[in-house]
């Protein structure tokens, strides 16, 4: 089949290259609307269900709303991990579902298994509800507003029934989350001393509020000619007219809401605020839909802002755009691809022309690399794949490989036509030079790819990055070899069927004769070469664990997130006064572009923060002259100087992925499991106090807080009976003293209002409670005081779950890059000091379980590999020699990786473990073309078998093991120099290491092997 392709490609020339520029046209078709994103969907898909329980606190919420919805949940199919958190008036469950599994009909099953929950929940909890699907990064836009004209109510309905349908209208956009301002809603505050006087109780008042805000469809008049619609309008419409609302009727005499409470419209009771650089304003957090191109929906929605902007302006509105924008990553890492891929391409040119000096040659071999590379970016389109950083790497770390087919096919022809005497015939030598490397070629392109198996195999979080890089570098190098064997013959027919080729370049003939002399010298040491061999890959192996490991590199974007948490208990002005003080002081730092700062929780957001939190969002400026690492240490600096509260502080790529690994930021922590909280406290509190000692550890802190003072009101059914009192109706009016009961909504065409009714005339603080007063029997005033107990007490206000089961988290952010190390010192150190007890155990977390894993997965697949290598071997040469030559090489790239990896001082991630997967692939190709050289020398050519045979075989394939080794290096060359530039956090680990065992395997095959192959190898007819 190889040898028909080859001859019918150099029989009609002209078609199979016109077939060429068709696909690359198409590939150029799909560049133009490829799908671009920052990464592939790297998160399995997960819903959050969020329900309301006003005036619940955290154990009651736990008890009453998130047990009995967990345990709806639980056991629904494809489900990977359900956890919780209950905190006052509040559950927030995430459902997180396996990968596999279709996102839509998962979500379908949630929302049927919710649809029980009615008749579960206490009176008063609102339903559960969903959080729309979205990307893996969620982020998709955070924007502010601010306005010195407008009163923060009048802002906030601004943004809220004016703004956000706008931006829900964008396609892509997933949800749209306000924080800061204040929600309107209509408030009755009730006196009750009139309402005492009145003699109606706050039901009554509740029952009114409903009749007069009740709308009911009118009907219509059918005459003879036409239809009238009867256009029936509430009558409480507005405040005033509310107020003439009638509760009951004395004697004739109507009594009016007016004359028991004022109406008016208020603000309701906050459960966050936002501050844009310091001010207070609106911040408004959009997230991605599921499936979206983040970078066209950034760019529409930013459109649609920049429409508004004009009229919110003149109405005293000041925008304030991208305060976190995804997008910027993306633009800036791939342009830094691009450009990578462009240099590289750029310098394969240059080698080409330097190596082969010809316009013709150089042409036809770079001619593979766009054909290949489009070809695999249609591919990749038509399956839904995206241009990211990670399929983009692929093509980068493929390109010089593309190349090889093309080159060696070329150099061979070029070579051949150098040692041709006069007259032969051309056609008849360009078939028989493509054919005597097309199979050695063939199987050498096939051990590439496999050698990227285990990368493409990879499982989790860390094969949802790197698959699309295996499966774009897989698709590039078999794409290129059906290239090498069709349009490469082709093209060769059609520019070099007459050319003569200029003698070899000065620089490669030098090469060959310092290869001769040393494979002569190294000839008579053939131990000394293979105890070299063998030391070489030993030390390499010996050294790698000691470069240290973990998942994922820092990433170097142009934000920052800071997660900062007072004392529980602190008051929301409280956490802002604080804010202020610290945006101003981060607002000071060169290099420092803008500050914007969330607090507590949006309605319906996805963090359940209590008021005590706030999250910085710090965008950065590093044209000011200062690197991220600068800047990131001046933002460190700032949170220094407030001791008085817990700050974590990540980059927006590394939480996200943090909490996509196991639902926390950090990147280690330890989960303690256990019935008893407090037990479970006592433990986790131990651990930290173990960690702390630790050299290596920095922030460590218990992520559920401790407890916070609470007013406990517990009704005495003795006192009750005596004034006759109910305990509901006692509890409803606590309620509305110190929350405000919701009883109504007022529908209009564009807006709704909450209709809330409050007891005026309460100052609160906790000596005041007790002051409430409560209508008895006969209408008598009765304060709280005298029918229940008030006490301070300290209570939960968070409660975590995890599968069901309640949990404390010990959070930690080691002050080292060897996670995988620390991991395992903090491991040790907790079970040496730390006595567990029974029904409490532990559970470890973060980026440690995740690299052993990888580990695991890579060596598991690795080993695979290897058996399909070998098996590739055998049928390549047919002779066990053959193939043991070729493996005892490739140890010695191993240790050229282990040292480029050492000198950029940098630690061992992912992706510099799928290097070295990738490497022996590479490294195995150059071995495999100059043993398939020497048997086409004693085979076909008939040359007795020796050193001098091993010699000629070693300087006929040095020019293309070299070039090959050089286009591979110098296509990865633009990656590894910009190893710690955006977009090449990954990549650039992953080239430094290829680039470093080419080196050392390039170095092996040219000079190693042939005195070794000289000695033990009997070359000769492949047996097949």
């Amino acid at each position: 089949m190889l040898a028909a392709s080859v001859r019918g490609s150099i029989a009609h020339p002209k078609i199979v290259t016109a077939l060429s520029l068709l696909i690359a046209l198409f590939g150029v078709n799909a560049l133009l609307n490829a799908r671009l994103d920052v990464f592939p969907d790297f998160a399995p898909p997960h819903v959050l269900v969020q329900t309301e329980a006003p005036g619940l606190d955290a154990t009651q919420v736990e008890a009453l709303v998130t047990r009995p919805l967990e345990g709806l949940l639980a056991g629904a199919e494809s489900i990977a991990a359900i956890r919780s958190t209950s905190s006052q008036g509040l559950s927030a469950i995430q459902v997180v579902f396996g990968a596999a599994g279709d996102p839509y009909r998962q979500r379908q099953v949630i929302t049927e298994r919710l649809a029980q929950a009615g008749a579960l929940l206490p009176a008063g909890a609102g339903p559960p509800l969903l959080s729309p699907l979205s990307s893996s990064m969620e982020y998709l836009l955070h924007f502010g507003f601010t306005s010195d004209r407008l009163s923060p109510l009048e802002l906030r309905d601004l943004i809220r029934w004016t703004v956000k349908p706008q931006i829900l209208a964008v396609p892509g956009v997933a949800q749209a989350q306000i924080f800061g301002g204040d929600s309107r809603e209509r408030q009755l505050l009730i006196d009750p001393l009139r309402l005492q006087a009145a003699g109606v109780t706050l039901d009554e008042v509740y029952e009114a509020v409903r009749r007069a805000t009740e709308l009911i469809g009118g009907g219509y008049l059918e005459t003879a000619t036409q239809r009238i619609v009867l256009q029936a309008q509430a009558p409480g419409d507005s405040p005033q007219a509310l107020a003439q609302a009638v509760i009951t009727a004395r004697e004739g005499v109507p009594l009016r809401l007016g004359d028991v409470a004022t109406v008016q419209d208020g603000a309701a009771p906050r459960i966050g605020d936002a501050m844009i650089g310091g001010r207070p304003g609106i911040l408004v957090e959009t997230s991605t839909q599921f499936g979206a191109n983040t970078l066209e929906v950034s760019y529409a929605l930013e459109n649609r802002l920049a429409t508004l902007a004009p009229a919110l302006a003149a109405r005293g509105v000041q925008y304030h755009p991208a305060l976190l924008r995804p997008a910027s990553f993306i633009e800036s890492a791939i342009a830094k691809l691009r450009n990578s891929l462009l240099v590289g391409a750029v310098l394969v040119v240059a080698l080409l022309l330097v190596t082969l000096r010809d316009w013709r040659g150089a042409l036809i071999s770079f001619s593979s690399i766009p054909v290949s590379l489009l070809a695999t970016v249609w591919v990749l389109m038509s399956r839904g794949i995206s241009l990211n950083t990670m399929s983009l790497g692929g093509l980068v770390v493929a390109l010089g490989v593309v190349v090889d087919d093309a080159v060696i096919d070329v150099e061979n022809i070029t070579r051949r036509r150098r040692e041709a005497p006069p007259g032969t015939d051309g056609r008849r030598l360009l078939i028989d030079a493509s054919l005597e490397v097309r199979r050695p070629v063939f199987y050498a392109t096939a051990a590439v790819a496999v050698a990227f198996l285990p990368i493409f195999m990879l499982s989790g979080l860390q094969g949802s990055f790197f698959r699309p890089l295996a499966m774009a570098f897989m698709l590039a190098v078999g794409l290129s070899l059906l290239v090498a064997m069709s349009a490469t013959p082709a093209l060769c027919a059609l520019l070099m069927g007459r050319y003569v080729p200029r003698p070899e370049a000065l620089w490669l003939r030098r090469c060959k004769t310092l290869q001769h002399q040393a494979i002569a010298r190294l000839h008579a040491r053939p131990l000394q070469v293979l105890v070299t061999l063998l030391l070489t890959g030993a030390v390499g192996a010996v050294l790698l664990p000691a470069l240290g490991a973990r998942l994922l590199p820092d990433f170097r974007e142009d934000y920052l997130i800071a997660h900062a948490a007072l004392r529980p208990g602190i008051a929301l002005e409280e956490t802002a006064r604080v804010g202020r003080q610290i945006a101003a002081r981060l607002a000071a730092i060169r290099g420092v572009r803008s500050v914007a700062e969330q607090i507590g929780r949006a309605e319906n957001g996805q963090d359940p923060d209590a008021p005590n939190k706030s999250e910085f969002e710090i965008r950065l400026d590093r044209s000011q002259g200062f690197t991220a690492e600068q800047l990131d240490a001046k933002v460190r600096a700032v949170f220094d100087d407030f001791p008085n509260q817990l700050v974590e502080i990540y980059s927006v790529l590394v939480e996200r992925i943090g909490e996509t690994l196991s639902g926390e930021g950090a990147p280690f922590f330890v989960s303690v499991f256990g019935p008893d909280l407090d037990v479970d406290d006592r433990v986790a509190a131990d651990i930290a106090a173990v960690l702390q000692r630790l050299p290596q550890t920095g922030n460590v802190r218990l992520k559920t807080p401790p407890r916070q003072v609470q007013l406990r009101v517990a009704l005495r059914p003795d006192r009750l009976v005596l004034y006759g009192l109910d305990a509901s109706a006692v509890l409803r009016t606590v309620n509305a003293a110190f929350h405000g009961a919701s009883v109504a909504e007022l529908t209009r065409a564009d807006r709704s209002v909450p209709v809330t009714v409050h007891i005026a005339g309460l100052r609160p603080t906790p000596r005041n409670v007790g002051d409430l007063l409560l209508r008895g029997r006969d209408g008598a005033l009765v304060p709280l005081s005298a029918v229940a107990t008030l006490e301070l007490v300290s209570a939960r206000s968070l409660i975590d779950h995890e599968s069901g089961l309640r949990r404390q988290i010990v959070v930690v952010n080691p002050r080292t890059s060897d996670q995988a190390g620390y991991a395992r010192a903090a491991r040790e150190a907790v079970a040496a000091h730390v006595q567990l007890p029974p029904d409490v155990y532990l559970r470890y977390g973060g980026e440690a379980p995740a690299v052993a894993a990888a580990e695991k997965d890579l060596l598991l697949h690795a080993l695979a590999a290897f058996v399909l290598i070998v098996l590739l071997l055998a049928l390549a040469f047919g002779r066990a020699r053959h193939v043991l030559l070729v493996l005892v090489a490739l140890p010695s790239a191993l240790l050229g990786g282990v040292a480029a990896v050492a000198v950029t001082g940098d630690t061992l991630s992912l992706g510099a473990m799928v290097g070295f997967i990738a490497l022996f692939g590479m490294a195995a190709r150059n071995t495999i073309l100059l043993i398939s050289h020497y048997d086409h020398l004693v085979a076909v050519e008939g040359q007795p078998w020796g050193l001098a045979s091993a010699a000629r075989g070693a300087a006929e394939r040095l020019t293309p093991v070299l070039l090959t080794a050089s286009l591979t290096a110098l296509a990865l060359l633009p990656v590894a120099i910009q190893l710690r530039q955006p977009g090449h956090e990954i990549e650039g680990p992953m080239a430094v290491v290829i680039l470093g065992g080419l080196v050392s395997s390039t170095l092996v095959t040219l000079l190693l092997i042939p005195p070794l192959a000289a000695r033990w190898l009997r070359p000769g007819e492949v047996k097949l």
